[in-house]
């Protein structure tokens, strides 16, 4: 097995603890959406839940879910395609959700998030190994550096990337050849740590040497990364072995 050189974080349920972050974020969208003069919306806001990924009466987010899994911008298609059925033009509706969406992201600049427990350590310890670390995410550029640095942690990272800095987001290896581009990443001797399936298959689809998927004790089922190397359940210094090599 190749030396690891790089590890690859995702962001929100990798670094950042994702439920609140994102369940205010689609409240918000659909509100911006209620406010709009031209047409009434036909569905409630616990049915734009449950249909974007939205569980336990909108306390919790489905790991498999569009809300999870996928990027802003899919998450304006899917609105898009809700407004069509409601027999709004797709042009139309495209236009409203992307007005919406992007209005919910500004509201939600000062919003105050919250990092997993142990990945503060985790980063600090993987950096005095001579381990060099990047974020990819499918969130917006400016946004997940927004919540690093709000975290005090943007410098432990040599790069932030997200879905708006290529054509198609995670699970497609795109990201990851940008990566390669600019930081000169040599994805064969990188490792992804993730915490949904899309972030396994990234690694895959890029050539990446392994993934390792996070699920924290508490979420059961546990079968929702069957593409992962290795399954973790929290952050601790142990998980520092696996990428240092031994003399």
């Amino acid at each position: 097995m190749n030396q690891v050189e790089w590890i690859i974080f995702d962001k929100d349920g990798t670094i950042i603890e994702m439920d609140s972050l994102w369940i205010a974020w689609a409240t918000n969208f659909y509100l911006n959406l209620t406010e709009n003069s031209d047409f009434e919306v036909g569905f409630t806001l616990q049915e734009f839940l449950k249909n974007i990924g939205v569980k336990d009466n909108g306390r919790s987010i489905d790991p498999t879910s569009p809300l999870a899994i996928g990027s802003i911008q899919e998450a304006e298609t899917i609105v898009a395609y809700l407004l069509y059925q409601e027999g709004i033009a797709w042009s139309k509706g495209v236009t409203i959700a992307r007005t919406a969406a992007s209005l919910a992201t500004t509201q939600q600049e000062h919003v105050t998030v919250k990092e997993l427990p142990g990945i503060r350590r985790l980063l600090m310890a993987l950096k005095n190994n001579g381990i060099k670390l990047g974020v990819i995410t499918a969130d917006l550029t400016a946004r997940a550096e927004n919540h690093l640095k709000q975290l005090g942690i943007l410098e432990q990272f040599e790069f932030v990337l997200g879905s708006d800095q290529a054509v198609y987001s995670k699970p497609f290896p795109d990201l990851a050849y940008v990566a390669r581009e600019r930081y000169h990443v040599p994805l064969e001797r990188t490792v992804m740590i993730g915490d949904s399936n899309a972030d396994m298959l990234f690694a895959k689809n890029a050539g990446m040497q392994f993934s390792i998927g996070i699920i924290p004790k508490e979420v059961y089922p546990k079968d929702y990364l069957p593409d992962a190397t290795k399954i973790i359940e929290s952050y601790d210094e142990s998980l520092v072995a696996m990428f240092v090599k031994k003399e």
